[in-house]
Order: structure tokens, then sequence, then C-alpha cells
């Protein structure tokens, strides 16, 4: 293997999130290690996942990848959040992630940063808030945490990655929450990373290039994680990893749904992953911090994406949900970020 990922934005990224690129190689890991327990053990598949939400004649799936933040005292919030738009027929995947500063209009509640619809009502109002952003609908989700992260990459027996300077910071707000109570210390050089050191790699933000150079890091880790999957000393510990991903990963895909989606992964991987980020602007409204989507060009990308014909009654539905965010605005101090 070892093909590169596509990047086609390097905009200012989220804080404090696990690399969104990370989250979907472990989605991948998933669907081939299942795949790989059907056809080289033909051992039976338990439908433990959950129940199947949509159609199994789709030959094109939306799955809303969350990253979840969860506290002792916090029910947390979704840090990272991602559509994952598999094509079975053309076997290629994109995904598009918003940015957790986006702020957005979560039913039932009032506009707010796309996290806190997790906080409210959980992966449901999620999926809801970001198919009403997107205008797409979501078939399925998949939420894991910082602990869940950790647990696979021990399963799947750690990765390879080459860290190419010093990286150390000291967070106090992970104090207690995630292992080195929130202290990054990792030395320069090739490392055989478990799930610990891992997290500290995708997590280290404060460096020369900021956000870019962390995307660039959670590429790198993304085809790292990949090779040790694919390797054939992996399938020795099938059984392990079976267990580890059912135990950390909340999802709402049937195993026998996984494994369709998982005999796409190879050949998507060898065409090159499709990666966005949702456009727009960094900006501050009443003095907080939000990402604004930039509407009409968000709606051109998911038309582009999901091949969706760009019809009258879309780009209606495009400019109501634009007027709806200027209006949303209105008497608010709006300032762009610098």
């Amino acid at each position: 293997m070892g093909k590169h990922i596509r990047t086609k934005s390097k905009r200012r990224v989220n804080k404090k999130a696990v690399g969104i690129a990370v989250l979907f190689v472990l989605c991948m890991s998933v669907g081939l290690v299942y795949a790989w327990k059907k056809l080289f053990t033909d051992a039976p598949l338990n439908n433990t996942a959950g129940s199947i939400t949509a159609s199994e004649s789709h030959t094109k799936y939306n799955i809303l990848v969350l990253g979840i933040d969860k506290r002792r005292n916090d029910i947390g919030r979704s840090n990272v959040t991602c559509l994952l738009i598999v094509d079975m027929d053309k076997k290629t995947i994109s995904m598009l992630w918003v940015p957790r500063d986006s702020r957005v209009d979560i039913p039932g509640y009032e506009w707010n940063k796309i996290g806190h619809a997790y906080a409210y009502e959980g992966p449901k109002l999620s999926e809801k808030t970001v198919s009403t952003l997107l205008g797409v609908p979501i078939d399925y989700y998949l939420a894991v945490n910082m602990e869940g992260f950790q647990h696979v990459i021990d399963a799947v027996g750690g990765v390879d990655i080459n860290v190419d300077k010093k990286m150390y910071y000291y967070d106090p707000y992970d104090e207690g929450e995630v292992n080195n109570d929130g202290l990054i210390d990792l030395e320069p050089g090739q490392q055989h990373m478990d799930g610990n050191t891992a997290l500290q790699y995708v997590r280290f933000r404060h460096d020369e290039m900021g956000d870019i150079g962390r995307i660039e890091r959670q590429q790198k880790f993304s085809n790292a994680l990949i090779e040790a999957v694919v390797q054939p000393a992996t399938l020795t510990r099938l059984p392990e990893i079976v267990k580890e991903v059912q135990t950390s990963f909340d999802t709402n895909i049937s195993l026998a749904t996984l494994l369709k989606i998982g005999t796409c992964v190879p050949e998507a991987y060898q065409k090159g992953l499709n990666t966005e980020m949702v456009d727009g602007t960094p900006v501050y409204i009443n003095n907080i911090s939000y990402w604004l989507p930039n509407i009409e060009k968000m709606r051109d990308q998911i038309a582009r994406l999901e091949d969706i014909e760009k019809t009258d009654s879309y780009n209606h539905e495009t400019q109501n949900l634009a007027a709806a965010y200027r209006n949303s605005t209105k008497n608010m101090k709006v300032e762009i970020a610098r």
C-alpha cells in the first residue's frame, strides 16, 4: 500500500481533538478486521454492533464519525465531527469534517458550537444537526472517546512512527483525565507507539506549524496505522482486536454492513483518500470564537462529493440556510479572527 492521503483543504482546524484522519483509519481498520475474520477464519459474525438502519442495497453510505471528549463530571461533547462518504460503486472514500467551533442551528435547542449537540442528546442529535447543516441524510454514526482510541491502538499492536522533533506541552485541562495527567512528552526519532503515546502524538498542537503541522502528523499516523493493520501478523490477534473494537466504539452500524463497507477499503485506499473541510471563516461573535460556514461553498462541496444535481430546489434550500445564518447574527458583534 503506502499511498498518500490527498488533502484539498489546509485551513485552520479545531483544538483539543483526536485527529479526524486517525478516527477515519480506525473505522477502516474495523472493516478490514471483520473482512479478514470472515475471509480467513470463516468465523461467525455476531450482530452485536447495532441494528441495520439503512437499506443494504445502498451503493453509497454517509457515516458520521464523532471523536468524544468525555470527562469525569461532563457528559462529553464531540471535539471531532466528520462525514465519511463511502461510494461502493466507484470504490472511493471521502471525508468532509466540520470544525469543532462551527456555529450551527441545533434542532430543538439554539445556535451553538456543533459539539454541544452531542452534549445535549448524544449521537442522534449530532446526526440531525449535521444532516441539517449539510443537507444530506446520515445512514450511521460511529463514536469513539480518548480511552477507546488508546485501547484499539494497543489491540492492533501499536504503530511505528518517526517523530520529527521534540514534542513537549502540559495542559492542565487534561490533568487526571488522560494518561500522563495532561503532559505530552515525546522525543524525536523512530518509535513504536502504544495507545497512550499515539494519543499524545495526534493531540500535540503547540509548534511553529500550528494546526497545519498537526494535520500533517495525523495523516502520517493514519498511514502508519493502516500499514500496521494490513500486516499478516495482525491476523493472529484478530479475536483480541475484534473484542476491543466492539467495546471501544459506540455505533449503530451492523457487523454485516461494516463487513460490506470493509471490502471497499483496500481499493479506495489505493486510489487515495480524499479529505476536505467545510468551507468557512474563523470569527468572533460577541467575543466568542466560532467557525462560520460559508453555506454556498459548503453546499457546492457536498454536491460534488455526493454527486448531487444542483436543482432549483437544492439551490433554494441553500439560499434559505444562508439567509438563516445571516439572520441569526443580526445585532451581534461579528469580527473576523486574525
